[in-house]
């Protein structure tokens, strides 16, 4: 691949999958330039592989969410999650927007959105999704994150979770109710206790890293992230990010695929340089 010439550049490629026991795929995964064009979103069961590259001077966004199977319309509320939240990012960033509120804004937006349409019933009653989106900015990566879909970076070798799972087992973990053995196979271990359109109101988990030349990064959902381990993940992410998405996922298909399986394999080539804040009175009156 041709490489790009700007100040940020990545690799990047996308796989999910229905797995060997749903009906249907409630997975959805997509991407956007800050700079402009239309949101790419994956739609229902269709597979996506192929490695690209892009490059910004403004930023790239990325995005997988899980809809919630047992309330019906799961795969509607995932793809609203996603469409909304990356046209929403783009929008409020080209707009001189911050990050951080950027995100903000685009998590209650995609909340907004799945309650409206279910309501006036576009899809199920109590359809939700989780959510996790990564922004990249020059010298920056952002992340929002709502549910149990996970963002993992690889840095100098080293395996990262840079989210926190909003699910029940988490919390029985957090407060050492039960040990990480006994939340294997706990029954609760897919209750969600955050989702994108469960309530009026969404707690948003934003965090804000550096960004290096070399990071890799991988968001994926439960039906992925459950059926392999960490250093697996570590080791699949040296490799380029077809290859990654490929590997992880035939591993969850071979362990069960009792669930959708969705990889997001993104490799920095260039991380560019966060540009410099404006200071003093220059940063009110400029």
């Amino acid at each position: 691949m041709q490489a790009v010439s700007s100040a940020l550049a990545v690799d990047y490629a996308g796989l999910t999958v229905i797995g060997n026991v749903r009906e249907h795929n409630e997975d959805r995964l997509g991407w956007v330039a800050l700079d402009g064009g239309e949101p790419f979103v994956t739609p229902a069961a269709e597979i996506v592989i192929d490695e690209a590259s892009a490059g910004s001077d403004l930023g790239l966004v990325f995005a997988v969410a899980d809809g919630l199977g047992g309330y019906g319309g799961g795969d509607v509320a995932s793809g609203m999650a996603v469409e909304s939240s990356l046209a929403q990012v783009q929008r409020r960033l080209a707009g001189g927007g911050r990050v951080p509120s950027s995100v903000r804004d685009a998590f209650n937006l995609a909340n907004q959105t799945i309650l409206e349409a279910a309501h006036t019933g576009q899809g199920g009653r109590k359809m939700q999704s989780t959510l996790s989106t990564l922004v990249f900015t020059p010298g920056e990566a952002h992340l929002g994150h709502v549910g149990d879909s996970r963002i993992y970076r690889r840095r100098d070798g080293e395996l990262e979770l840079l989210t926190t799972d909003h699910s029940q087992v988490m919390e029985l973990l957090r407060l050492h109710i039960i040990t990480p053995e006994q939340a294997i196979d706990h029954p609760a271990r897919y209750a969600l206790t955050r989702s994108v359109g469960g309530d009026i109101l969404v707690r948003i988990d934003v965090r804000n890293e550096s960004l290096r030349s070399g990071d890799q990064f991988l968001l994926c959902s439960d039906g992925l992230w459950s059926n392999v381990t960490s250093s697996e993940i570590a080791a699949a992410l040296g490799d380029n990010p077809a290859a990654t998405c490929r590997r992880l996922v035939d591993l969850a298909l071979e362990r069960g695929g009792d669930d959708n399986a969705t990889a997001l394999a993104i490799c920095v080539r260039e991380a560019g340089e966060r540009p410099e804040a404006r200071q003093g009175w220059r940063r009110l009156f400029s």
